[in-house]
């Protein structure tokens, strides 16, 4: 809890004065505000972690102060690093309510992971606590590199109906760690994915989304479909030829003024010949997430607990309002069922099935801060027992 305790105390203390952090700082023009906080924190993985977050922000006017974009524009620099080695340092542009009809967004990323999780590839694929013992700590763990740029425009056809048009150009490397690792055992006995080597990756994403969502940030009604499709092809540029399809679709309801249930549905395909480091990705409209399992996926499983080329999973969750204003800051109590699975060709294909899923549920507590400050707890039990998730956004 330590961790989550000082990242509580940093972002609270971030939204309350975000100007008087970085003091003097000229800001975009005189409808744009900015917010910059020191990190410091510790976690049992990384250690201690030190870094920096600066934006400047463009809030909603008054004509458009409800609108389910927390703000019109942000430009953005974070980073971090951590006496583990693991750092990261990004650049982002986003403008989701600047220029009408449009949605931009421009992300590029430096992120070295020294302590990446790693359990093996398939649905099978085991957790034995045994194996972790002072003479191997780190016997679930791998290094991990990637340096991205991914931009993102969408276009508004009709209604909630965009259209998506993206580019990602990624160069990403996996690496065996000092010690006896899962993944040196593996790449010894020849079984294991490509290590030690660069890959560069170049992705066109195509796609459709339907959104009706009241808020972006922390939904209560509404209704999120996305339809995409990425293209990478060697013949062109980059190493890698494959696709990858993806569908989700995920709905709120509110119950009434202090209840809500959401519920999501994400399948994800790739064919081809994508090596492991691209299984790590779940595809998504805009920013692109991780697993399965973790705060983004499933709950119930450690982070990226299962790596397969191709995903199915659900979750469903109940979200009561225990005090507090939407627009200010809220504490709510949140109770969820997550269920996965992964199938790893020629082994097993894709298919919309029960079987094999992976089962975790849990509760915790989620507090916001204005529209967009999110930083919450999760408490789940699943197959490896025990899983605590520090949130910084809500999981869907």
């Amino acid at each position: 809890m330590r961790p989550a305790l000082l990242a509580l105390i940093v972002l609270t203390a971030a939204t309350g004065s975000g100007s008087a952090q970085i003091p003097d700082l000229p800001t975009l023009g005189s409808s744009w505000t900015d917010l910059g906080y020191p990190k410091l924190y510790w976690t049992p993985t990384n250690g201690a972690t030190f870094g920096l977050y600066y934006a400047q922000i463009r809030p909603p006017g008054f004509d458009d102060w409800d609108a389910p974009p927390p703000y019109r524009a942000s430009i953005s620099l974070d980073g971090e690093i951590s006496v583990s080695g693991t750092y990261q340092l990004g650049l982002e542009f986003k403008f989701p309510n600047f220029f009408p009809g449009w949605r931009l967004d421009l992300r590029t990323w430096v992120i070295r992971n020294a302590q990446q999780n790693y359990f093996g590839l398939g649905n099978d694929s085991e957790f034995d606590k045994d194996n972790v013992t002072d003479a191997q700590p780190d016997f679930y763990k791998m290094d991990r590199h990637r340096l991205f740029v991914r931009a993102t425009a969408q276009r508004r056809i009709i209604g909630g109906i965009r259209a998506l048009l993206g580019l990602n150009l990624e160069r990403w490397r996996l690496d065996t760690i000092p010690g006896s690792t899962l993944l040196g055992e593996q790449v010894q006995a020849g079984l294991g994915p490509i290590v030690g080597s660069s890959i560069g990756e170049v992705t066109l994403r195509l796609g459709l989304v339907f959104d009706t969502r009241d808020d972006e940030v922390a939904p209560s009604r509404g209704v999120w479909i996305e339809a995409l499709l990425d293209i990478a092809d060697s013949s062109v540029v980059g190493d890698l030829s494959y696709r990858r399809g993806l569908f989700s679709t995920a709905a709120y309801f509110s119950l009434s003024q202090r209840l809500v249930v959401g519920g999501r549905i994400v399948g994800q395909s790739m064919s081809g010949t994508p090596p492991a480091g691209a299984y790590f990705t779940i595809e998504a409209s805009e920013r692109a997430y991780e697993g399965l399992g973790g705060r983004t996926s499933h709950r119930g499983l450690r982070t990226d607990r299962l790596l397969g080329r191709d995903k199915l999973f659900g979750n469903l969750e109940v979200r009561y309002l225990m005090t507090g204003q939407p627009q200010v800051g809220t504490l709510t109590w949140l109770g969820f069922v997550d269920l996965g699975r992964v199938f790893q060709p020629p082994e097993e294909d894709f298919r919309i099935t029960v079987d094999g899923m992976h089962v975790g549920a849990g509760l915790g507590p989620i507090l916001t801060i204005g529209r967009n400050g999110v930083i919450g707890w999760t408490f789940a039990v699943g197959p490896d027992g025990f899983i605590v998730q520090t949130l910084t956004s809500w999981t869907f």
